[in-house]
């Protein structure tokens, strides 16, 4: 789901779908050019949903595209497109805090829309796209989305990270897609510890993660989070299910699920997409995005 303001903008994608590049595959164009593509794909993506535009984004998204819901539900590509067929009853619509990150020949989008059911009541959404490029185009493989709670700033929380001791463990090596397994059991096992040397070690210097209350936290933030004994204080349990890595060149997303059994008795499921990248032949967490299953 993605709602704008609208304006024309010009269609800049063929109808392929995507494919893996191959080394001989024209790489992604220069970055002012590219961020500018993938502004105008974010414009018409908005615009895809308000006016039906089933067409557009039939050409958009790429054969294995993963959207992950404001419900937290997990749509594959056919599921989406056939949601495109109702437009949505939408007024005053806007997007807004666009960033664009580009990963090699993956780019991450983040942004937030607002907008104003025909009943009164306001919606704010937070979204994390991530497209990648198949030698002459941008295609969408990747979308999650965050209702921003009532209350919750949509600016960016910049924290300040915690003292803590340097991370003396040792990573995985081997298999890429085995090394990004073990990773993401590490990054959830190092939550229940509250190991902030670990998530220090891990997250890349310019990591963001989004939360499941809508909420943006910066890297240093993110810290200050995770050094918090949460699962200590709140939960009996927390659980990590249904994980599915894929690589796009030198980045991975791995979508999966935790279930958290808190001490009341209650019960939350969430859901999540960790963006990595590999340099220096070492896989660091660049963003992650949760949104709880409702």
């Amino acid at each position: 789901m993605r709602i704008g303001s609208l304006v024309p903008v010009l269609a800049l994608f063929a109808a392929s779908a995507v494919e893996a590049a191959s080394s001989s595959a024209p790489p992604p164009p220069p970055p002012p050019t590219a961020e500018a593509q993938l502004r105008a794909i974010n414009h018409r993506f908005v615009n895809a949903f308000k006016v039906a535009d089933g067409d557009f984004m039939n050409t958009l998204t790429a054969t294995d595209f993963l959207l992950t819901s404001s419900t937290g539900e997990w749509l594959g590509r056919a599921d989406h497109l056939a949601a495109m067929d109702k437009p949505m009853p939408l007024e005053r619509v806007s997007y807004r805090d666009v960033e664009v990150r580009l990963l090699g020949s993956s780019a991450v989008l983040l942004g937030v829309f607002e907008a104003v059911l025909p009943n009164g009541s306001a919606m704010r959404v937070r979204y994390t796209d991530v497209y990648f490029w198949d030698g002459g185009a941008w295609r969408l493989v990747s979308a999650q989305n965050t209702a921003i709670r009532d209350g919750v700033a949509i600016a960016r929380h910049a924290g300040k990270a915690p003292a803590h001791a340097a991370w003396s463990g040792t990573d995985p090596v081997g298999d890429d897609n085995e090394v990004l397994r073990q990773l993401n059991e590490s990054y959830v096992e190092s939550f229940r510890r509250s190991d902030v040397a670990w998530y220090d070690a891990h997250l890349a210097p310019d990591y963001i993660s989004i939360n499941n209350d809508g909420s943006y936290r910066d890297r240093a933030a993110a810290l200050e989070y995770f050094a918090q004994p949460t699962f200590a204080t709140h939960m009996k349990s927390f659980l990590l299910d249904k994980v599915k890595i894929r690589r796009f060149d030198d980045v991975a997303l791995v979508h999966a699920e935790n279930v958290a059994e808190l001490k009341d008795g209650s019960r939350r499921v969430s859901r999540y997409t960790d963006i990595w990248r590999k340099q220096d032949g070492r896989w660091r967490c660049v963003a992650a995005h949760i949104t709880s299953q409702k």
